[in-house]
C-alpha cells in the first residue's frame, strides 16, 4: 500500500508541475511549495484517497465574518478575500493518468445563519426542485466532469418518489439540502401548515439520501420573518440566490449561459439558482461549467459545519476511484 501511495504521491507532483509549465492551466493556484510529508492515507477502502498538502505562498487578507442574521444568506463579494483552503481536484482518468480540475474550488463551511464572502470569480452552483431521473443524473455527470460540487435543494415528494436519484446525488458528494415537500407558497399556509410542509420535506430528503440536510431554500424564494424564526429553531440555514438563472423560462442553452454569466459578470461571482428538474438547465450546465473554466472562475462548495484544516493549507487529492 505505502509504494502504491508514493507511485500516486509521484504522478500528483508530477502533473501539477506539468500544469505550471505547460502555461495551458491557470498557474496562479499552482504556486505552491510541497511540503516533504507523504502523501497521508485518509482511507484503506476502495476509495480511497491520497492527500498531499502544500504551503500557501502569500500573505492572507483577513475579512470579518458577516454578522448573524435572520432570513437567507447570500454572497458578498470581497477583493482581496481569502480563498482559504481549497482543494485542487485529481482524479484519474480513464487512460490511468491523473486529471487536474482546475475549475474546482474550496470549500466553504457554515454553521450559523450568515452571508458568506466570496472572493472575485468565486461560485456556489444551486439546483431546487429535483431530484428528477435522467436530468439530475446529466447534471451530477456534468459536474463529476468538471470535478465541483454544488447544492441540491431536494423536494421531498421528489425525492419520495425518485430515492435511488436522491441518493445517487448524496453519493456523489454533493451537498444535500432541502426545499419543503410540495414546494408551496409558504407565506399564504397557515403557520403550522407551513412548518408542517417543511418538517416533512427535510424529514424524507434524510431518509432518501441518509443525509441530514441543513440548509433550506424557500419556495420562490418567499419568506417572512416568522418562518425564518421557525427556521433557526430548527438549526436549518435558509439559502437565497445572487444570480437567478430563471431556467423556467424558455431559452437556448446559449441564452441560458450567457444569462447565467452576465449576472455573475455584474456581481463579481455569488450564488447561482438554477433547477435540475428542468431539462434545458440538464442540458446547459456542460456549456456553462465550460464558460465559468475559461472566464477564471473557481465553483466553491458550501457544507454545513466548521473546517477541518486551517485556511491557510492547500490540499491536493487524488480520487483512486472517482464516482462516473
Amino acid at each position: 500500500m505505502r509504494s502504491f501511495v508514493t507511485g500516486l504521491a509521484g504522478l500528483c507532483v508530477l502533473a501539477l508541475a506539468s500544469c505550471a509549465s505547460t502555461g495551458d492551466r491557470d498557474t496562479a493556484i499552482l504556486k505552491t511549495a510541497l511540503l516533504p510529508a507523504p502523501a497521508r492515507v485518509i482511507s484503506d477502502g476502495p476509495d480511497a484517497i491520497e492527500v498531499i498538502t502544500t504551503g500557501s505562498i502569500g500573505e492572507i487578507v483577513q475579512i470579518e465574518d458577516a454578522p448573524l442574521q435572520l432570513g437567507s444568506i447570500h454572497s458578498r463579494i470581497v477583493d482581496g478575500a481569502d480563498r482559504g483552503a481549497q482543494v485542487m481536484s485529481i482524479s484519474l482518468g480513464e487512460d490511468g493518468k491523473p486529471e487536474y480540475h482546475p475549475l474546482a474550488g474550496r470549500t466553504i463551511y457554515l454553521d450559523e445563519t450568515r452571508d458568506i464572502t466570496l472572493a472575485p470569480l468565486e461560485v456556489v452552483l444551486t439546483f431546487d426542485d429535483g431530484p428528477v431521473p435522467g436530468r439530475t443524473n446529466a447534471v451530477l455527470d456534468a459536474l463529476d466532469a468538471y470535478g465541483v460540487k454544488g447544492l441540491f435543494f431536494m423536494v421531498g415528494e421528489m425525492a419520495h418518489y425518485y430515492p435511488e436519484t436522491a441518493a445517487l446525488v448524496a453519493k456523489a458528494g454533493q451537498t444535500i439540502a432541502t426545499h419543503t415537500w410540495s414546494h408551496p407558497y409558504l407565506p399564504a399556509l397557515g403557520f403550522d401548515a407551513a412548518l408542517a410542509n417543511i418538517d416533512r420535506g427535510a424529514a424524507i430528503v434524510a431518509e432518501a439520501t441518509g443525509k441530514t440536510p441543513h440548509f433550506f431554500r424557500f419556495p420562490y424564494l418567499a419568506e417572512n420573518e416568522r418562518l425564518d424564526r421557525a427556521l433557526q429553531n430548527r438549526g436549518l440555514i435558509p439559502v437565497g440566490a445572487d444570480v437567478d438563472s430563471r431556467d423556467y423560462i424558455e431559452a437556448t442553452t446559449e441564452q441560458l449561459v450567457e444569462r447565467v454569466m452576465s449576472g455573475l459578470e455584474d456581481r463579481g461571482g455569488g450564488i447561482v439558482l438554477m433547477h435540475d428538474l428542468q431539462g434545458r438547465t440538464a442540458r446547459a450546465i456542460g456549456p456553462l461549467l465550460a464558460r465559468l473554466q475559461a472566464g477564471g472562475y473557481k465553483v466553491v462548495q458550501l457544507k454545513y459545519g466548521v473546517p477541518p484544516q486551517k485556511a491557510d493549507t492547500l490540499v491536493a487529492r487524488l480520487d483512486t476511484n472517482p464516482l462516473k
